[in-house]
């Protein structure tokens, strides 16, 4: 089983909305997904509550019984891919969810703000010694300048996920809904991007120890 773990510092980032719909396109591809919110906010939590469809296992999982919960997880054999949503800022709390993790992805919106913002949860997932990788999120197809200089200064600090995610009125519909953006509207733009990051997190995850 591969742990997913978004996690950023910085609010506004559009992390549960993208843990979201991550965990449709997966399940859509096959994988047995199990969703966690480790975030006191419980945004997540609340998608999966407002969720009709079938096929998704929605969990609030307190951070000091993560590791408890994965081993059930693990023990069950059911499960391929777990995704977690982690509390917005960094502490012993976070650190207990992203020791376990797979993968940690780290959606940053593009501005020098939000990838100023990252460096000190880059800096802690490294003493974690667990990969990790950025997404560009909640971008803007007019300000292109400003999102090509957030990614050069993202490479600089680690691996850049090549797909990169738009602000698009579907994501806000699919979270209202409790489903994902490949669920509502599955020929849309949004719904192309994440299948992109979910194809390439996919990859990322083959190469890590389950």
């Amino acid at each position: 089983m591969h742990v997913l773990a978004l996690t950023t510092q910085k609010g506004g980032s559009g992390k549960s909305t993208l843990a979201a719909s991550l965990a449709a396109a997966a399940m859509q591809d096959g994988e047995t997904v199990a969703v966690l919110d480790t975030d006191q906010q419980a945004s997540l939590a609340g998608w999966g509550r407002r969720r009709e469809a079938d096929g998704l296992d929605v969990q609030r999982v307190e951070p000091s019984a993560f590791a408890g919960t994965l081993k059930r997880m693990r023990s069950d054999g059911r499960i391929s891919l777990a995704i977690v949503d982690t509390p917005g800022r960094y502490g012993p709390d976070v650190a207990l969810v992203l020791r376990e993790a797979s993968l940690c992805l780290l959606p940053v919106k593009p501005s020098i703000l939000d990838v100023e913002a990252a460096r000190p949860t880059v800096e802690q997932i490294r003493l974690l010694g667990r990969p990790f990788a950025f997404v560009l999120n909640q971008c803007n197809a007019t300000t292109q300048a400003r999102t090509l200089d957030a990614a050069t200064a993202l490479v600089s600090s680690g691996a850049l996920a090549p797909s990169m995610v738009a602000t698009r009125s579907d994501f806000l519909d699919s979270m209202t809904m409790g489903q994902g953006v490949t669920e509502i509207a599955p020929k849309g733009k949004a719904a192309t991007e994440i299948r992109l990051l979910w194809q390439w997190v996919k990859a990322q995850l083959a190469g890590t120890n389950a």
